[in-house]
């Protein structure tokens, strides 16, 4: 099937091109025209609306292919998923995304590197089958850890350097980060760090991992070196942290709350956070997260857009699938992020980081994941918000008209 979009401001996921028409054929971008020109018969018609890639959120915890759908309706296409568990069901969720296209792309780096009795270990007791949650006592496990994952199919590997919410837990020591890392590079998988705290922050960093994740909420980051880090930082998550009232954005815009279930708003109005815990290290505060953001925007940090969206279907959680990726940009915004560079690092820089090569640009030979929008979010990144069509792999979806899923 040929689709060709007229008339739209397109963003590349670099930049602006001005006005132009896009052509889709099957799946794949066939041809990228500047200029504008009169909508012909049987086209989209993109006058008034801005053409972007499909937005890619770089952080998410996946409970069910509810969450998948749920991020397709607000326009995300692809999701990097940084944890979940057991295997087979993380190996369900991929080829049930790999062979549909009404639910976002799934990129996953299976279980996570964790020490024992630590995070993630703990929240997960051993199901009926009898698996139980692997930890890693010291680097002499990195390497089996490691080669579990490789057969398992993680398109990336996650380390659990320290929980903002509970900084009692073990802790995987600094040399088994460092194992951890060695042997994820030896097989070509990019290493991301969970890292809320300073502690974790610079641990991550002294033992090689590729990119950090969070931003820490117990104060500043020095500055040296900054400039060479890759870094997601959830402010969505961070703000939720430490903030009963960081919903509050989401409940205000229609444009978010109509394409989620309607018993997930209600719970969250009426204070049902999903049992997430606010931060116990101590002296956290959301403040410290945009300094640092601010600081790593300085020094020329990567910034890739990721919300650490967690919710299980039909529960309400404080990080709600698709509909916190555009509080994310929101939140980039405001920390000082010119709107391109947002839009960017939720397109392009986010499909780089990654590897996701045939994604992440309006280009030809590009993979025709889509997103049109009514404004210029070019100009105001909450723009990205008023959804027209979607398009995953060549297929739309209208979004202009959406109906809200009762339940999950």
């Amino acid at each position: 099937m040929s689709t060709t979009i007229s008339c739209a401001r397109i963003f590349d996921g670099e930049r602006p091109l001005g006005e132009g028409t896009v052509v889709v054929d099957g799946d794949v971008i066939t041809a990228v025209e500047p200029g504008a020109r009169e909508p012909a018969e049987g086209d989209v018609d993109g006058r008034g609306a801005t053409l972007l890639p499909g937005l890619v959120d770089g952080h998410v915890h996946l409970r069910g292919a509810g969450n998948l759908g749920q991020d397709l309706r607000h326009g995300v296409t692809t999701v990097l998923d940084m944890f979940s568990a057991p295997p087979q069901f993380t190996a369900m969720l991929r080829g049930r995304a790999a062979r549909r296209d009404d639910e976002a792309d799934l990129r996953s780096s299976g279980l996570m590197a964790g020490a024992v009795d630590g995070w993630p270990a703990v929240m997960l007791p051993p199901d009926p089958s009898g698996w139980r949650m692997p930890g890693l006592s010291g680097p002499q496990d990195a390497e089996q850890f490691v080669a579990d994952r490789v057969r398992e199919g993680s398109d990336y590997l996650k380390v659990f350097v320290e929980n903002a919410a509970d900084v009692t837990r073990p802790t995987l020591a600094p040399e088994t980060v460092a194992a951890v890392c060695a042997a994820a590079r030896a097989r070509g998988l990019t290493t991301v760090a969970h890292a809320p705290t300073r502690w974790a922050f610079t641990t991550a960093r002294e033992a090689g991992v590729d990119v950090l994740t969070h931003l820490p909420l117990d104060g500043p980051l020095d500055d040296d070196g900054l400039g060479g880090l890759t870094v997601v930082p959830t402010l969505t998550m961070m703000a939720a942290l430490t903030d009963l009232g960081s919903q509050n954005a989401l409940f205000a815009d229609p444009r978010l709350t109509t394409r989620l279930p309607p018993d997930v708003v209600d719970a969250l109005r009426t204070g049902d956070r999903g049992g997430l815990p606010t931060s116990s290290a101590p002296g956290a505060a959301y403040e410290h997260a945009v300094e640092n953001l601010r600081r790593l925007v300085a020094a020329g940090a990567r910034i890739v857009a990721g919300t650490d969206a967690n919710d299980v279907p039909g529960r309400p959680a404080a990080v709600l699938h698709g509909a916190s990726l555009h509080l994310e940009l929101e939140l980039l915004a405001q920390a000082g992020m010119a709107p391109t560079d947002v839009l960017a690092a939720a397109t392009s820089r986010a499909a780089d980081v990654f590897g996701l090569r045939d994604r992440g640009r309006v280009a030809v030979g590009q993979r025709a994941d889509l997103l049109l929008v009514d404004g210029d979010p070019t100009a105001d990144v909450t723009h990205t918000r008023a959804l027209r069509t979607v398009w995953r792999a060549g297929v739309p979806h209208d979004l202009a008209h959406p109906v809200p899923l009762v339940g999950p």
